[in-house]
């Protein structure tokens, strides 16, 4: 196809992406800040008014536990157009149509990973289907980091695969490194994608070389230096080495807990700390401990816990993956859907869409396409998978990082099984036409 139509086509679709997510906003009126929204909600208000991370969130102390990345955008939202001081449902639908054009971003990637792996055709498809599969517009019309999330990490993916084709590497590595640290600033667990994203710009011979490291040194200082900022604050504020967040010792301990463990009803799932009998001597101090010591105890009594009971580390990771394909029951995907204020009518709809691409998804992981897409793009949702499956897993929300990538298989099966259709089609014309237009056989 040509370049043009190409284009055309795709703005096209990235526009039909956003029309979608709009329109989901306003099926949705009822939406309502439940949990996580109402922190970024609050912070983002803050900042909004210059005053920073809000300290009313954390018993009027400093707080981490919110990755910076969110509640700043978010606040830059709300500037922008003075939303920090409209009434509620105002100001969420401005967050709402904001989270609209996030998530168009997010399609749009999709497609330009495609392009870069797999050619315009394969583009095509794979933003025809981003733009339609229903997880992440649900997912998008909520206030939550995620679809931020998965838009910088894409971009820096997208970055390294620009690197290795591109003159201007070093602009590349550099790119991709403060985009990997923006990710991880939205998103703490995004720290560990840094391993696939120096490999994959460390290409050089030979490999111990200067000219073959530098590369990789520049874009992990740039992610670094990216990140420096909030850790100086933290340090700062807090008084403790802080890189990013508070969150893992609370996600640990609301797991790996003797309620968490005896659970019948919903086996191994994360609970909130105050309603977790083995921590509540932590939990009647909150208003008094440092955010970050309270975090360094409750990862502290978590590994105690792991340590006295190894094997319930594999009952974890087994019910959250059977939580992470929506398949431990209907009842527990509607529940987690609703913390995020998703309903059951969309909640269910959104579990049949995707078991139809992860269908889609698990052909295309055995095409030659995939074969031969680098290892390292394929590490990107595996270590997403890994960095919640033994900790807590909330879907859809918590597959948002993976469900790019199933739209990128999804793509691969189908631009696959048409290619051999069309392929086929080919054959038979060329045969028929061969026994039409053969002489005929003199009789015997």
């Amino acid at each position: 196809m040509r370049a043009a139509r190409v284009g055309v086509l795709a703005v096209v679709l990235v526009a039909a992406a956003l029309v979608l997510r709009i329109a989901y906003v306003d099926a949705t009126p009822g939406y309502a800040l439940r949990h996580d929204a109402v922190d970024y909600d609050v912070h983002a208000r803050s900042i909004a008014q210059g005053d920073g991370f809000s300290k009313t969130l954390a018993h009027g102390r400093p707080t981490a536990f919110r990755p910076p990345g969110y509640p700043y955008f978010l606040g830059a939202v709300y500037h922008v157009f003075k939303a920090d001081r409209q009434p509620m449902k105002d100001r969420v639908r401005i967050a709402r149509i904001a989270q609209a054009f996030v998530g168009a971003a997010l399609v749009a990637l999709v497609g330009v990973i495609a392009l870069q792996l797999w050619g315009s055709i394969a583009a095509l498809v794979a933003l025809g289907l981003a733009a339609i599969y229903l997880p992440l517009i649900l997912v998008g019309g909520a206030v939550m980091s995620e679809p931020l999330f998965d838009v910088l990490m894409l971009a820096s993916l997208a970055a390294v695969l620009a690197y290795r084709r591109s003159p201007h590497r070093y602009r590349w590595a550099l790119v991709a490194g403060v985009l990997g640290g923006l990710a991880a600033l939205t998103r703490a667990q995004a720290l560990i994608l840094l391993i696939p994203l120096a490999i994959a710009v460390w290409d050089g011979r030979p490999w111990r070389s200067p000219r073959a490291l530098a590369p990789p040194v520049v874009l992990v200082l740039a992610a670094l230096l990216t990140i420096a900022p909030w850790t100086i604050r933290n340090a700062r504020e807090l008084h403790a080495f802080v890189p990013i967040s508070t969150q893992f010792g609370s996600a640990l301990a609301g797991t790996y807990n003797d309620s968490a463990r005896a659970d019948t009803q919903n086996p191994a799932a994360w609970q909130g700390i105050r309603h977790v009998h083995d921590y509540a001597y932590l939990f009647r101090r909150v208003g008094e401990t440092n955010e970050a010591v309270l975090e360094s105890k409750l990862r502290a009594a978590s590994l105690h816990y792991i340590r006295e009971h190894p094997t319930y580390v594999a009952k974890v990771g087994w019910w959250n993956t059977r939580r992470m394909l929506d398949l431990a029951s209907r009842r527990r995907s509607r529940a987690t859907a609703a913390t995020i204020t998703i309903n059951h009518f969309w909640a269910d709809r959104g579990i049949l869409c995707f078991w139809i691409f992860a269908a889609l998804a698990l052909a295309g992981a055995f095409t030659a396409m995939a074969r031969r897409t680098p290892w390292y793009v394929w590490a990107m949702p595996v270590l997403m998978f890994l960095s919640v499956v033994f900790l807590v897993v909330e879907t859809p929300r918590y597959r948002t990082p993976i469900d790019p990538f199933l739209v990128l298989l999804a793509a691969a099966a189908l631009v696959t099984a048409a290619r051999r259709a069309l392929a086929q089609r080919s054959i038979d014309r060329s045969s028929l036409r061969t026994r039409t237009t053969a002489p005929p056989t003199p009789a015997g």
